[in-house]
């Protein structure tokens, strides 16, 4: 697609002195400066143009067109569609519209001649125009909403992977194109920042600052567009279009003149300073740019890899050589270490190999010098060589099972491991906090105040008086397991009726409760995956008092545990290895890890249940134990040591196991109330209810 790019207009390259158009000392006030300086020093040079008048007709945007945008067969060269138009002199072409690349509504519209600036302005067939809208430029990873084969409309997660936005993609070989336009326009009419020219555009906004000239872009946007502005080099037709629109204006698009401005400006180069030698006939590669990194496919040991990577250069006059650098260079083979000017200048290409006998991830350098390039063009390349290694499924007996796996090539032996699961599948509610402010008249530690509070020997604490809001907030704890759960006691204070509870997790509210004259248990569940780790805040406002006399923080997670088989793990040296001696109808768990190679990952766990019915059943024991039911929970007395304990609400959800190991009484902390079934051991639940 590139390269098929590149050679569309490979005839203007014959016709066209691309250096010769750009007037001698044009750019010459770049000449030390980078990053805003530099971007500012560019608008100076071609902040003003002289724009057509915006419409159809001789001095018009369409006649315009007739200039910059007419393919060699004199069709319309429209970058939003397939769709084949035909010019019509100098007038409007039915079906088509003239086309914002970045949308007038970003700046008010007609309020000035960026409007009318041909270096923005495109043919475009008009459904795809539709479907472009005033949307933002972007990558369609999501929900697709319009595609006509050259552009598409969807949702994207790039800029937030939590919140997508809609957004437009131009087809690959015209993003370079798209993204030296936003380049020139955020240059050329930079002044609309502190002016606040720049609308409340909501599209607008999610590319560029409203206020700053500089970088002015939004991270994700410079990001985009670098990204984009490397892959997609400068193609003939660009060259072309920028001569025609310099014949029409006055003024030139820097970074179709120079692409490496997009470096100094927001890329890899930032911290380097610019010269016009660049610009005024020094030879430079405009494919690759330095900074570009370039990722092989992983495959499997033993296997090649390779990447092509297009090169094409300015003014070049002497040979172009190649080299790898890197502790792994051994590993990458150029398909050619020299290249003839000529065949820098129409455009050529180098094949990398990689090739790996060992499991590995390397990074290597390409570097691409010559005796009168300046720079040294450094491409980063990665690849990865991964072990073919797989279990393969295992035989399965009545009372055994056979594991079987593929090798791996450089080991020498394999380590397997057995085992059954205790509380296999199960989730409980673990406690990782329980207050109940009986450290009165201090907070827990850990524990913050912001406005006024008071703790009281009642093991309570009251937020705000009066006249002043009051609140205290949590110790930050990691977020574990699946889901969050935070219980809190209150009510309110003596006659303040209506009294509300706020609760805000990482300061944004999530809750809002309203007490009464009694205690009430409150409970709030939020989804753990929208966490790593919480906070919570407890606040009350002024004359709306509320007391709080237990607060319980729980995560649910997964309580189950791994119980190694007898004699293992064990070392295997075949592809395969036999268990015996197992219970009928069991469910048992196993893992392959390959030993003394590159590959030391641990394959599985597996699950396997063996044939046949089970022969054994569980018994149980008698405990001479006693359990209590509080406010806060549940206490058990006279445990044994090694107790398993369980807790199952009334639609079996398990709320609450722990293996008790030490001393003889065991609080279990549960806010809630409602109908519990305790289970110590193997014993026969026993049924609790606890009142609110």
């Amino acid at each position: 697609m590139m390269l098929k790019k590149l050679l569309t207009y490979s005839f203007l390259l014959l016709t066209i002195s691309v250096w010769a158009a750009i007037p001698a000392g044009y750019y010459d006030t770049t000449d030390g400066k980078n990053k805003g300086e530099l971007k500012t020093a560019l608008y100076q040079i071609v902040g003003y143009a002289n724009v057509l008048n915006y419409g159809s007709g001789a001095g018009y945007t369409w006649s315009g067109f007739a200039q910059t945008d007419v393919r060699s067969d004199g069709t319309v060269w429209d970058m939003y569609s397939n769709q084949i138009y035909q010019f019509n002199g100098v007038n409007s072409v039915s079906g088509m519209h003239i086309e914002h690349s970045l949308p007038k509504s970003w700046w008010g519209g007609t309020v000035n001649q960026a409007y009318k600036d041909l270096h923005h302005l495109n043919p475009s067939d008009a459904t795809a125009n539709n479907a472009k809208s005033n949307w933002t430029m972007g990558v369609v990873d999501g929900e697709l909403l319009f595609d006509n084969g050259v552009i598409k409309k969807g949702r994207s997660f790039l800029r937030d992977p939590l919140n997508s936005i809609i957004v437009w993609e131009p087809a690959d070989e015209y993003k370079g194109d798209f993204a030296r336009i936003y380049m020139y326009m955020v240059t050329c009419y930079e002044q609309f920042s502190p002016n606040d020219t720049w609308t409340s555009d909501a599209s607008m906004q999610l590319n560029v600052n409203n206020h700053d000239t500089y970088p002015l872009f939004q991270d994700w946007t410079a990001n985009l567009l670098l990204a984009w502005h490397r892959a997609d080099p400068v193609s003939a037709k660009e060259l072309h279009r920028n001569e025609e629109v310099y014949k029409i204006q006055g003024n030139r698009n820097p970074f179709i003149d120079c692409p490496v401005l997009a470096e100094y400006i927001w890329g890899t180069k930032k911290d380097e300073l610019f010269t016009p030698a660049l610009i005024s006939g020094q030879p430079y590669l405009t494919a690759p740019i330095t900074g570009k990194s370039l990722a092989f496919t992983p495959d499997t040991l033993g296997f090649a890899q390779f990447v092509t990577i297009p090169i094409q250069g300015k003014s070049v006059t002497k040979t172009l050589k190649a080299k790898m650098a890197g502790s792994a260079a051994s590993k990458f083979t150029l398909s050619r270490t020299s290249f003839t000017a000529a065949e820098v200048l129409s455009g050529t290409s180098l094949m990398v190999t990689y090739n790996s006998s060992i499991m590995a991830s390397d990074t290597v350098e390409l570097q691409l010098y010559s005796d009168e390039i300046l720079d040294t063009v450094r491409v980063q390349l990665t690849a990865r060589a991964f072990d073919s290694f797989s279990l393969l499924d295992p035989t399965i007996g009545s009372d055994r099972f056979t594991i079987n796996w593929d090798a791996s090539p450089d080991a020498s032996s394999y380590k397997v491991s057995v085992f059954t699961m205790s509380h296999a599948g199960e989730k409980a509610w673990i406690n990782h906090f329980n207050e109940d402010f009986m450290s009165s008249p201090n907070l827990p530690s850990g524990w913050t105040v912001i406005g006024f509070t008071e703790t009281s020997q009642l093991s309570e604490i009251r937020l705000a008086s009066g006249a002043q809001p009051g609140s205290i907030t949590s110790p930050s704890v990691d977020v574990v397991g699946d889901s969050i759960q935070l219980l809190v006691r209150a009510k309110q204070y003596g006659s303040d009726n209506g009294a509300k509870l706020t609760v805000a997790c990482n300061d944004v509210t999530v809750a809002t409760f309203t007490t009464g004259t009694t205690y009430q248990t409150f409970v709030l569940k939020l989804a753990a995956s929208a966490y790593s780790a919480v906070t919570f805040k407890l606040s009350a406002v002024a004359g709306k008092r509320v007391i709080i006399d237990a607060v319980q923080l729980d995560f649910q997670q997964s309580v189950e545990s791994s119980v190694m088989l007898p004699t293992y793990p064990k070392q295997a040296t075949l592809l395969h290895h036999e268990v015996l001696n197992l219970a009928k109808g069991q469910t048992y768990y196993y893992t392959v890890q390959p030993q003394g190679g590159a590959n030391n990952t641990v394959y599985g766990p597996e699950q396997v249940v063996t044939n046949g019915s089970a022969t054994g059943v569980n018994t149980s024991f008698e405990s001479p134990f006693k359990c209590s039911v509080t406010a806060n929970g549940f206490w058990l007395e006279n445990l044994e040591p090694n107790t398993n304990v369980s807790l199952v609400d009334a639609v079996g959800r398990v709320c609450y196991t722990t293996s008790h190991t030490a001393g003889s009484t065991l609080h279990i902390p549960l806010l809630a109330k409602g109908i519990f079934f305790l289970r110590v051991n193997n014993q026969m639940p026993i049924k609790l209810i606890k009142q609110g």
